[in-house]
């Protein structure tokens, strides 16, 4: 056998087994009146009247008019088979196969009435019960029923169908059922989500007509764009000239005055950078060090520190250095030191 044809048969086995589970819960729900299904009135051999539902057998209020047969538990065999694994539509003609070996009687001459359940191991277990055809016949004949007529087998409580000539008119009606309350149940679950889907649905409905609108309007505003940039390259800078404004706050005069009384008659300055509060001087000094030195003695410098290594000129005789400070401004007067 090929993986192919084991993958099928396993699929095959899987929904078999899947179909068999929803029969099964149909039934339950059946019989605990959640699902809908014709109730069938039974008469049994002494004139007692039950209703079957699925297969649970109940009482019958009153002396409603009977529909069907119901043998009773002593005047049927029952038994139980063990069959392979195999497809369940083939089931019917297995046990058919099977009661000719385990029936006492040919099986033309019994009715049968089974239930077969999935095993662990792949394989079905069947539960089957028979009566005796010309009993039956005789006791349809009594209680006014036609040889079509639904016939029950009781068992432990509950009751299987024969399956015989009336049970593809019950097969039917019952899909009859199931498809109005799938159908049901499908309105019933639409109607449970269409408030919970409700808000999505607006908001999807909101965002289109957010990008109709901008699809709408962005055509309009194409002849405005170089203007809208051109403002906005504006505003920066005079954004920029705004901060630098209000940065330079140092009093240039007393930075120069202050320099001046620092270097010393053998030094002079070649620039002067002023950014802000911060200065950067490079010049030409005697000693450079000692420069350094009288610029952290000034109040109005701070932080003064060598932006590079001084280097000696030979032809001046002197040493070139380039020094960073910051300015401090002197407390105004009054002010409390």
């Amino acid at each position: 056998m090929t993986a192919r044809e084991q993958f099928n048969r396993r699929l095959e086995a899987a929904l078999d087994r899947l179909a068999w589970g929803f029969g099964d819960a149909r039934r339950m729900l059946v019989e605990r009146g959640l699902w809908p299904a014709a109730a069938t009135v039974l008469t049994t051999a002494d004139g007692a009247r039950f209703r079957v539902a699925a297969t649970r057998l109940r009482a019958a209020d009153g002396n409603p008019k009977p529909q069907g047969l119901l043998v009773a538990e002593a005047d049927s065999l029952w038994g139980r088979l063990e069959l392979p694994a195999m497809p369940r539509l083939q089931l019917g003609q297995a046990v058919q196969e099977a009661l000719w070996r385990v029936s006492p009687l040919p099986p033309d001459q019994v009715w049968c009435a089974w239930r077969a359940t999935p095993q662990a191991q792949g394989g079905w277990s069947v539960e089957w019960g028979a009566c005796r055809r010309d009993q039956q016949g005789e006791a349809l004949s009594r209680a006014g029923l036609s040889a079509h007529a639904p016939l029950y087998l009781a068992r432990a409580g509950h009751a299987l169908l024969v399956r015989g000539a009336g049970w593809p008119a019950l097969q039917r009606r019952q899909r009859w059922f199931d498809g109005l309350a799938a159908f049901g149940l499908l309105l019933l679950i639409a109607a449970l989500a269409i408030p919970a889907l409700m808000p999505l649905a607006l908001k999807r409905q909101a965002v289109v007509r957010a990008v109709q609108h901008v699809s709408e309007v962005e055509p309009k505003a194409a002849p405005l764009r170089p203007q809208l940039d051109e403002l906005r390259q504006q505003a920066g800078v005079a954004e920029s000239l705004r901060r630098a404004a209000a940065g330079v706050d140092l009093p240039l005069a007393s930075v120069i005055e202050a320099l001046s009384d620092v270097l010393p008659d053998d030094s002079w300055l070649e620039r002067v950078e002023i950014s802000g509060n911060d200065i950067r001087i490079t010049g030409v000094a005697g000693n450079a060090g000692d420069l350094a030195t009288r610029l952290s003695r000034h109040s109005g410098f701070v932080e003064v520190r060598a932006a590079a290594a001084s280097v000696r000129d030979n032809t001046l005789g002197k040493e070139r250095f380039t020094l960073e400070m910051r300015w401090r401004s002197p407390p105004a007067e009054g002010a409390k030191p």
